[in-house]
């Protein structure tokens, strides 16, 4: 259904000015003295069980934080954000709701009714119970059959989730490896195929229209694979899918009882709740990912009913269009100080750029303010030898979000001093800086020419999200914290966070051009030439 709930406006002019004389009073008082004023950490931090979100290095106070809360209760941030719990047609652009969160929550699933949720909660029943077969390492439908490797064929969506989650949960109780198939470059794939045996192999085609080329390419290479070396019904007995379009999987070869559905309003970068997992649900178990969704259930319940002033998606959304739209900062850095978090940067590069890198509102004017950031992120302390210098010393002010973990999965205590050390350094460093007068003071005798060299401006911002511990529930409600933030944010820029229209321009032009390729059409103008090329490289060596 529609709803006039979601029929909003941009944050409107009179709030930005007023932010934008907000923040030139703070700029001249600085984030050095900000950050360390007096009960400043109690004031710009909020918790939730275990997950914590310190702003307090953020260049913003008090009055202004009010600022851009009265502007978003002016634009009716509480109303969209009921409209999307209640199953409205967020997706205006599609006519579709956006209910994810209806994969972890009974009372947003109630919102679906019908027999749509009730084929919903079959899926993830199923989904579930064969993650327990898998996790021991039994082929669903045939227990005489062994599997140690999955391969996981997706692309973006389809894939990103799922791959974080194994990474960041994997403790190694099961026989299981995953290894994930996404670009079509086939050099991975016939690696895959060399190195691993067939009979204890399973492969789950993941596509949410079951059109992808990428991904269908990679299934008739695997599926003539699996057949080749096990026979027609052995291999046919080891590939799975999960897609909203079971008659097209059905229809590439796939049996009903290997097929598990997933609805078309569950968006690509929002599926890892979904049988879309399958496989990171097999390696960590069913248990492990029930917790999974109750973490990311419990931080729903958060954003529909905590005040605004205490809502973490609701704040941390405001100050990613304050960084954006008020002190103009281009970038955001996602810098997680945990390996297992390894892939975060990139599930929030697609998150962030696909969901709000729009410049149209959803009534179809120009969007009057900048949108999405460029996300990029790397682990620390690995970001410190790379593009730490250009954070501290570099002509941009880029925000950083870090990400910590108190209590690791290993009892090397001072291995994980030292990494919590090196954080809150970054933390301290990238705010406060270093002027000549400490310089001075902490190097001796130095020229001024290199003096200028050694010292720091500061007055760089930063977030910080510490997590007592990385377990299921923990990253359940991470996730789900930067999906609505993303949300509050698009609400605030009055855009469709759930389309994409910008991926399909190239993919409609490619499937002409690998005609051109092939010898089996002219080559289309604007890339002739470089076709040209190619054809002379294959054909002369």
């Amino acid at each position: 259904m529609t709803s006039e709930r979601h029929n909003g406006q941009e944050l409107t002019a009179e709030t930005r000015a007023l932010l934008q004389k907000n923040h030139t009073r703070l700029v001249t008082e600085g984030l050095p003295a900000l950050s360390t004023a007096e009960g400043r950490f109690d004031d710009f931090s909020r918790g939730l069980d275990g997950l914590l979100f310190d702003f307090s290095r953020v260049l913003l106070d008090a009055p202004t934080l009010d600022v851009l809360l009265d502007g978003a209760r002016e634009i009716g941030l509480e109303a969209q954000r009921d409209a999307l719990f209640a199953g409205d047609n967020v997706n205006s652009t599609e006519q579709r709701p956006a209910l994810h969160m209806a994969l972890r929550s009974p009372d947003v699933l109630a919102h679906v009714g019908g027999d749509e949720a009730a084929r919903v909660t079959q899926a993830m029943k199923t989904m579930l119970v064969w993650a327990d077969l898998l996790h021991e390492g039994e082929l669903p439908g045939a227990p005489d059959k062994r599997v140690r490797h999955i391969i996981h064929v997706g692309i973006g969506g389809s894939l990103l989730g799922t791959q974080l989650v194994v990474e960041a949960l994997d403790r190694g109780t099961s026989p299981l490896t995953v290894h994930f198939l996404g670009s079509v470059d086939a050099v991975l794939r016939e690696r895959l195929m060399r190195q691993l045996d067939p009979a204890e192999t399973m492969v789950v085609l993941v596509s949410k229209s079951f059109s992808t080329g990428d991904t269908l390419l990679h299934g008739r290479r695997l599926r003539d694979w699996l057949a080749r070396h096990l026979g027609e019904e052995e291999g046919a007995g080891r590939l799975f899918a999960v897609t909203s379009q079971v008659e097209r999987a059905g229809a590439f070869g796939i049996a009903p009882e290997r097929l598990l559905y997933f609805s078309d309003w569950v968006g690509g970068r929002y599926s890892l709740w979904s049988p879309v997992s399958l496989s990171a649900a097999g390696v960590i178990g069913s248990h492990a990912f029930r917790e999974l969704l109750a973490g990311a259930a419990a931080m729903d319940r958060h954003f529909q009913r905590a005040p605004l002033e205490d809502n973490l998606p609701v704040l941390y959304g405001l100050i990613g269009a304050w960084h954006r739209n008020i002190c103009g900062h281009a970038a955001w850095g996602v810098m997680p100080y945990d390996q297992r978090l390894r892939l975060l940067p990139a599930w929030m590069q697609q998150l962030v750029m696909e969901s709000n890198g729009k410049s149209v509102t959803r009534d179809g004017r120009p969007v009057p303010l900048k949108t999405a950031p460029v996300v990029f992120g790397e682990t620390g302390t690995e970001a410190q030898h790379s593009v730490f210098q250009a954070m501290h010393q570099g002509a941009d002010v880029v925000p950083l979000n870090f990400i910590g973990v108190i209590r690791p999965d290993h009892d090397d205590r001072e291995a994980q001093n030292e990494l919590l050390a090196n954080l809150f350094a970054q933390l301290k460093a990238l705010a406060e800086g270093r002027d000549a007068a400490a310089t001075r003071a902490g190097i001796g005798d130095i020229d001024d020419d290199l003096l200028a060299q050694r010292t720091f401006a500061g007055n760089r911002p930063s977030e910080l999200i510490l997590l007592d511990r990385l377990d299921p529930k923990r990253l359940g409600m991470l996730l789900a914290l930067y999906e609505h933030k993303v949300f509050v944010e698009s609400v605030l820029w009055n855009i469709n966070a759930f389309d994409q229209w910008g991926v399909e321009l190239g993919k409609t032009l490619a499937p002409g051009i690998q005609s051109a390729l092939a010898g089996k059409a002219d080559a289309p103008a604007g890339v002739d030439a470089i076709i040209d090329y190619v054809a002379s490289v294959r054909t002369h060596g």
